[in-house]
Order: C-alpha cells, then structure tokens, then sequence
C-alpha cells in the first residue's frame, strides 16, 4: 500500500506543477487487440453488407479511419451511427500532453477495480488472467504529430501467478510478490507513409498480442492469447489489397517469419493467405527477404537432423457477406501434412498430421438505437496440431514471473488457446446499446484429448533457464522419451505408430460445459461496469475417466478512465 500511496503523491504533483496540453490520438497509435473498436467496426461494415481488412489486430488509428471512412454514414441506422461516431470519437480522443510542437509526451490513466470468486479450486478461472484488468494501467506515449508514436505500458497489476491463484480475489495487490515487475506486456514504434490517399506503407516494432482475424474463442493461427512476445513487421495497404512481412520472437533463439497476402473483391469478399517459418536458431537474413517462398530453403535440413529446427505453418482464411448483417468466415491451419505418398512409401515414417480448422457464422441486427449479436464458431485441431519433434520447435512460447511463484511455467499456443487435440463450439447472444448498457449469454462446449490446452508439458524436466534439453544425459533420454510426438527411437515402432494414428479428440474426451452471463453498464462515458457470473460443468476432469467437476464463479469490475 505504500507503493499506491506514493504514486498518488507523485500523480498529483505532475497534474498541479506541470503545464498540460490536449491533444488528439497520432494516426500511428496502435489500438491492441481485443478493444471495443474492432467489435464496433465490423458491426458498421456487416451493416453495409460489406467487408474490410479491419478484423485483424492490432490496427493504427490512421488504418482504422481509412477504413472508416467507406462507410456512408447517411445510410447507417441509429444504432450504426452512434458506432460510427463512437469510433471517431475515440480516435480524435484528447490526452494529456506536452513538450515542444513536433515531439508530445502524454499519457492516460486507468483504474480497474475488480473482484472474484470461485466455488471450485480444480477448476480454471473463466474469468482469467486475459479478461482480469490492471488495477492502475497507466500507457505512456511519445508522438512526433503524425510521422511516428512509441508508446509503452506503465501498470501496477497482479502478476499472472497471483490472477491464476484459486486465492485471488481482488485486482489490488495486497503484497510485494503479488506485483507484476515484468511490464510492459505492451509497448512499440510505429510508423507510416502515405504514398497517395488510397495507399500506405507501416512499419512496426514492439511487443504485444496480434490477432490475425478477429474470433469469438481465439483465432487457430494467431490469437491475442499468445502474449508477451516480440515482433517486427513492414505492411502495405489499400481498400483492395494487404501485404505484411512479419518476424515474431517467441524465446531465445526462437523465431517465426510470415508472409501475409490479403485480398478482398467487390467489398463482399475477403481472401487471406499466410506463410511462415519457425525455426529454432538466431536469426538469419535469408528468412527476411520481403517476399520469398520459405518451403525453398529446405530449412529442415540445415540445422542437424532431419526435421530438426523447424516448423512450416501455412494458414488460409476466407470471409464473406452474402447480405447485409451477415458474416461467414473460415480459416485453415497447419503445421504438418502427410501425403498420401509419403504414408504409403515411407513405412518407418511415424510423423502424424497437424492441421485446424475454424468457422463462423455472426449477425448484427440493428434494434432502436442498439444491436442484437449472433455469434456462432467451432474448431477443430489435430490431436499434433502446433507439435513438433520438440518443444523447441513447436509452436509455443514459455516463460516464468519474477516474483511469486517463479517455478511455474506459462505456455502459450500461437493460436487458439484451447491448444491441439480439441473439439469446440461457443454460441453468444447479446445486445447492446453501444456506449450505455449490455447483457448477453454464452454456452461454451470443448470435447478435449489428453494432448488438448497445455497438458503435454506437465511431466516433462525443465532444466535451469527453462530450456527442453535433448541431449545423451539421464535427464535428456527422459525428457525425450517424455514428449508426446511419434518417436520410434524412444518409444518403440508400434507405440510411435499407435501415437501417430491418434484422432481429436484422443484418449478418455474430457467434455467441458461452460454458461456465461454478462452485463455492462456505462453510467458515464468514462466510467463501466462489468458483472459476469458463469457455470461450468466438466465430465471426466482431466481425462480421467468417471471424474466430473462442476463449479459456480462470478466476476464484479468497474473500470474508471481518469485522464
């Protein structure tokens, strides 16, 4: 408390001794994932029966009002106009800045207070460590007018062991270990140049959560669920036609470089194919090239053994607007696919397929001066999907706190949080009156394997450095003959085959049943209420046969903007 006491102390000393000027948000201010804004603009477009590259994440202000501005406001409902002028707001929204004209420094302040309980300690928060709020988020921002913004994350928050503890109930730290030192989870550069009006070059560098569509449980190629990672990426954008090179460090030593082509036609439909490379080693100039065909390389080959280093991941989406109100939408993932050659010439070859798929169906429907919601989505990942030979090079990213419990592992998939080897279905109904009130309902079912969320990293050894050792000690044969991917070596042919052939989702299905309510309320506009409490029910916790668990949580957060 003592902390909080002398961050006031300092606040109010900036606010009464230095000169303070309003400024609007840089168009090169990125708006992360997640936000409102995202839901607000495909609500506006879907209401035109139209599409737009605005579903991934995160965007710039100045992207966000290029797109903005197809919509013809005259001929948007009243509901469709209070979004549109929602979003503008927003974006000329004023901070507190100063400093001479061409370099502004500023800053916005935000207070979450929220509390929690749950009634059964097996069961994970619903409402977790992604949904639970800083008690004091603080983004501090440096802006040369509209050539470029670096901003960073200031916060005094919980660390994620303390939101993940069964013990936590409120958003306040009440002790030193409680406090996240590890901020910002947040921060970047970003820059842009307008070639004409319809066209533009940016470039980012930073860390931070993506999105690479805009999902109801967390896209299957890249989620906002895969956090604190670090990124570079160089993109090109018109109304028609979208290009991003993009290098994504997961660790040391471990990165992933994307290629990502969009293309939408006649406003209604939208293309998106992406490729990338993992690869377990320092990076190389090769990978960087703004448009190359990575496959060419035959990089498995360069790093030891076959397959050795390496992931190729290939993901495809497509989106259209049949009429207005109305948006289809699927993607496609993989990490790994055996032809039918390869399974009936290499009969050694124990390598099982990785692949995923996703789809949607979303409506909103314009009511008085609100909207209804429909959302429905399934998934689906190979009991392999984002596995590899190890977890070196499989598609995930680890990493432990400072303080608390510093033992505890985290580990995040690059896509939907649900992990491999999984079934899902999640329907949401809501309306909204946007800025003012919300309530809406959810029914979440999962049909998990024994590969499914992150339970394949239970009972491996981790060494000091939390690195997965593969080497010819005691402790590397066992963490070898530990991990989950078909190894004939290790586990013998038949096993390794058996493992290969597994299906989603494999072993004893756990089947997890999960309904939520939610309500908001916005008394002011600076100033949201938030109540959600939820059941789950869950047959055969954990896989075991016969286990079930079941559990009620609720969730209370007022979320207050300051300045």
């Amino acid at each position: 408390m003592k902390i909080l006491s002398s961050f006031k102390k300092f606040l109010w000393i900036v606010l009464l001794y230095v000169p303070f000027f309003s400024f609007a948000r840089g168009k090169n201010e990125l708006v992360k994932s997640g936000h409102w804004i995202y839901d607000a603009l495909a609500a506006v477009s879907m209401e035109e029966g139209r599409l737009d590259f605005t579903d991934r994440s995160p965007l710039s202000v100045g992207e966000i009002l290029f797109f903005l501005d197809e919509a013809e406001y005259s001929s948007l409902s009243s509901a469709g106009k209070l979004q549109y002028d929602r979003i503008k707001n927003y974006c000329s929204q004023e901070s507190f800045e100063f400093g001479p004209d061409f370099i502004k420094l500023g800053f916005e302040v935000e207070l979450n207070a929220e509390g929690y309980y749950k009634q059964n300690d097996d069961l994970e928060w619903n409402y977790g460590r992604y949904d639970k709020g800083d008690f004091l988020y603080i983004p501090v921002k440096i802006e040369g007018t509209d050539y470029f913004t670096m901003m960073f994350e200031g916060k005094l928050a919980l660390n994620k062991n303390t939101k993940e503890d069964n013990d936590n109930f409120l958003s306040v730290p009440l002790a030193a270990d409680e406090i996240d030192i590890n901020f910002p989870d947040t921060g970047y550069f970003s820059t842009s140049h307008n070639f004409t009006e319809n066209a533009a070059l940016t470039f980012q560098i930073g860390r931070g959560a993506s999105d690479f569509t805009r999902s109801l449980t967390g896209s299957i190629v890249q989620s906002r669920y895969f956090t604190g990672s670090s990124y570079l990426e160089l993109g090109f954008y018109t109304q028609n036609f979208r290009y991003s090179m993009n290098v994504n460090q997961f660790n040391v030593d471990k990165y992933l470089y994307s290629h990502e082509i969009n293309f939408r036609f006649f406003k209604k439909l939208q293309f998106t194919a992406r490729e990338s490379l993992l690869v377990f080693a320092p990076m190389e100039l090769r990978y960087l090239n703004p448009w190359t065909i990575y496959h060419g390389f035959a990089a498995w080959r360069d790093y030891g053994s076959n397959e050795s280093n390496t992931c190729d991941y290939l993901a495809l989406k497509l989106a259209y607007t049949p009429v207005k109100f109305l948006r289809l939408y699927g993607e496609f993932a993989m990490t790994q696919f055996q032809t039918v050659y390869e399974t009936s010439n290499f009969k050694d070859d124990t390598t099982p397929n990785g692949l995923a798929f996703q789809g949607g169906i979303e409506s909103f429907v314009p009511c008085n001066d609100g909207y209804f919601h429909f959302w429905l989505e399934g998934t689906y990942t190979d009991a392999y999907m984002y596995i590899k030979e190890s977890p070196d090079w499989s598609m995930v990213r680890n990493y432990r706190e400072n303080l608390g419990d510093t033992k505890y592992v985290f580990y995040e998939w690059i896509g939907t949080p649900f992990g491999p080897d999984t079934v899902s279905g999640k329907l949401s109904i809501e309306y909204e009156k946007p800025a003012k009130w919300s309530l809406g309902a959810s029914y979440l079912l999962k049909a998990c394997g024994k590969n499914s969320g992150t339970k394949i990293f239970k009972n491996l050894g981790w060494h000091e450095g939390n690195e997965y050792v593969i080497d010819d000690s005691d402790d590397g044969k066992k963490n070898r003959e530990n991990w989950i991917f078909p190894d004939s070596d290790s586990q013998g042919s038949d096993e390794a085959k058996k493992r290969q052939k597994a299906s989603t989702p494999s072993g004893t299905n756990e089947y997890v049943n999960v309904v939520s309510l939610r309500g908001t309320f916005s008394p002011k506009e600076n100033i949201t209420f938030v109540f959600q409490p939820s059941y789950t029910f869950i047959i055969n916790y954990n896989n075991e046969s016969g286990r079930n668990e079941n559990g009620f949580e609720v969730a209370f957060a007022a979320n207050i903007k300051i300045l």
